[in-house]
């Protein structure tokens, strides 16, 4: 859906370049089937991978645990030396007043819609809102988000935070911040949305975006020795093992990362672990990410108030998009590249922009050394690319 999002703002983008198209139309119902069609041929070609490797056996059937490296699937009885517990987690529903009477959308269920709706509420202001927000202003719905903190996406940094707020609300995107759902209910074929501020809003749809459950129900843990913590995430050590070192668990489950290319890192690890006497130790310190927002974003290290907040010693350099040569030709008004840093080390970089899911990945490998700064001076970029978005950092840092 993101992907044709950006195409069809293209299209409509294109005559400022002097192309011109005629008749551009969107077709919701396709633009879903696509992504449906992704997910389902995702699933299949997974399924039918798994089956071609050798001494594999995938049972599709639920299970749980017997006791430490035995489960149980059906009456039919597993057992191994090792286990691996990866079931992810589930969308959690907040506690509001009537939500069980109104028919709610979840990121698990909103490929279901049958038409674009003509408005659409967001409950929590985290990516995952923000990404399909996105889409359906685009395509014509009228948006509302709603968060129960001052900013959307707070955890990001704070001025990528400032920045997409500021975007949104310029494409028309109503933001809502520091308040909850109070209570729902549904009137003449509308859901009626009432806040803690006393806001009132009657929507088409309504999206809760609101957070993960760890998906433990029914797995039986305590008979494994498993344990979890207060949150239902299952407590592993640094080298991914639980409370029985033969029982490993990855992924959002492990409440740590909730990002797919982190869970297929701790995958590796685990393999390597089971296998091997000396084992290897995970780190989540400077897992980068994207979010598919307009404009992306892109984050790899700390932000700003984590360094507040440690009293650790930093400055930071800005580099916007309209000063850079590719971004003036492309006409991209957005975007900026924050660089935070020390004398000696790059501590963290944060990007809103055109291709930011990219460019991050500059900064990925740097960020890990210890004479970063050193080497990120020397650093000769392209012209014209989007990636002299850090020249122009190295200008105010000095090449030298």
């Amino acid at each position: 859906m993101i992907y044709a999002t950006n195409l069809y703002k293209s299209a409509l983008k294109a005559k400022d370049f002097g192309i011109h198209i005629d008749n551009i139309t969107l077709d919701f119902n396709k633009v879903l089937n696509y992504a449906d069609e992704l997910v389902h041929n995702g699933i299949q070609g997974n399924e039918k991978q798994i089956a071609l490797y050798k001494n594999v056996d995938y049972i599709k059937k639920n299970g749980h645990c017997l006791n430490e490296d035995s489960v149980e699937v059906e009456n039919e009885v597993y057992t191994a030396s090792n286990m691996l517990i990866s079931t992810g987690t589930f969308p959690r529903i907040p506690p509001i007043e009537g939500i069980n009477e109104v028919d709610y959308l979840t990121h698990e269920n909103i490929f279901d819609l049958k038409k674009l709706p003509k408005s659409i509420l967001f409950v929590g202001g985290g990516f995952i809102s923000l990404e399909f927000a996105n889409v359906f202003n685009t395509f014509g719905s009228k948006v509302y988000i709603i968060e129960s903190n001052p900013h959307l996406i707070h955890r990001a940094d704070e001025m990528i935070s400032s920045e997409i707020e500021k975007y949104y609300k310029e494409d028309g995107i109503e933001f809502y911040p520091n308040q909850r759902t109070a209570k729902v209910h549904e009137s003449s074929g509308e859901i009626v949305v009432e806040t803690t501020k006393g806001n009132v809003f009657k929507v088409e749809k309504l999206m809760l975006s609101t957070g993960f459950i760890p998906n433990t129900q029914g797995l039986k843990l305590e008979a494994a020795g498993v344990k979890t913590d207060a949150r239902g995430n299952i407590i592993v050590n640094k080298f991914l093992q639980t409370s029985q070192p033969n029982i490993y668990a990855i992924g959002d489950i492990i409440g740590k990362s909730q990002f797919t290319h982190m869970a297929l890192r701790e995958s590796k690890m685990v393999i390597h672990n089971i296998f091997n006497k000396d084992k290897v130790p995970i780190s989540f310190e400077n897992i980068p990410y994207a979010a598919f927002t307009d404009p992306p974003i892109g984050s790899v290290g700390k932000t700003t108030q984590e360094l507040d907040e440690t009293g650790e010693e930093y400055k930071v350099l800005i580099s916007t998009y309209p000063t850079n040569s590719r971004g003036n030709l492309m006409k991209l008004k957005r975007g900026l590249i924050k660089l935070i840093y020390n004398e000696n080390k790059i501590l963290g970089c944060h990007i809103i922009g055109e291709s930011a899911d990219i460019l991050i990945h500059e900064i990925v490998p740097l960020i890990h050394l210890p004479n970063s700064i050193e080497i990120f001076r020397k650093l000769i970029h392209a012209h014209p690319t989007l990636s002299e978005l850090y020249r122009n950092i190295q200008d105010q840092l000095g090449f030298f």
